[in-house]
C-alpha cells in the first residue's frame, strides 16, 4: 500500500490553524504559568502566514497582532516541545512551538520514523511544555 503524503505549501485558502495545531498550542498553558493568559489570547487571534509539509512533518509560520499582550520576559524567547501519539506512528511525534519577542512565531512538527499520518484527527497529546 502506498500512503499518500502531503508535500509543499498549503494554498492561501487553507491558512488557518488546524484543530491539531490549536490543541498543541492549548496544551502549553501549564508550562507557561503566568504567561498562559497572554498565550491563550494570542492563540485566539493568531494568523497562519505559511504552512509547508515535508512528508515527515510540517512547519507553520505564525503572526500575532501587535495589540496583544506579549509573554512575560522569562518566556519571551523560548521553544517548548509537545508530544503526541498517533496509531500510525511507532513513536510520538514532536511539535516545537517557538516564541520570539513574547509572541507565537512557529510550530514545527515531525515524526522520528515513518511518514506523517494523513489523518491529523488520530493524534493524542501525551506531554507538553518541555524545553
Amino acid at each position: 500500500m502506498v500512503r499518500i503524503m502531503k508535500l509543499g505549501n498549503d494554498p492561501p485558502s487553507e491558512l488557518a490553524l488546524t484543530p491539531l495545531e490549536r490543541a498543541v498550542l492549548q496544551s502549553l498553558g501549564p508550562a507557561l504559568g503566568d504567561s498562559a493568559p497572554a498565550c491563550q489570547a494570542q492563540c485566539a487571534r493568531v494568523q497562519v502566514l505559511m504552512r509547508s509539509h515535508s512528508g515527515v512533518g510540517f512547519v507553520t509560520r505564525l503572526q500575532v497582532p501587535e495589540d496583544l499582550e506579549r509573554l512575560a520576559s522569562a518566556d519571551a524567547n523560548r521553544v517548548l516541545a509537545v508530544y503526541a501519539t498517533h496509531p500510525q506512528l511507532a513513536d510520538p511525534a514532536e511539535f516545537l512551538v517557538q516564541f520570539k519577542a513574547g509572541r507565537l512565531a512557529s510550530i514545527e512538527a515531525y515524526c522520528g520514523a515513518g511518514m506523517w499520518p494523513a489523518d491529523d484527527a488520530g493524534f493524542s497529546i501525551v506531554g507538553a511544555g518541555h524545553g
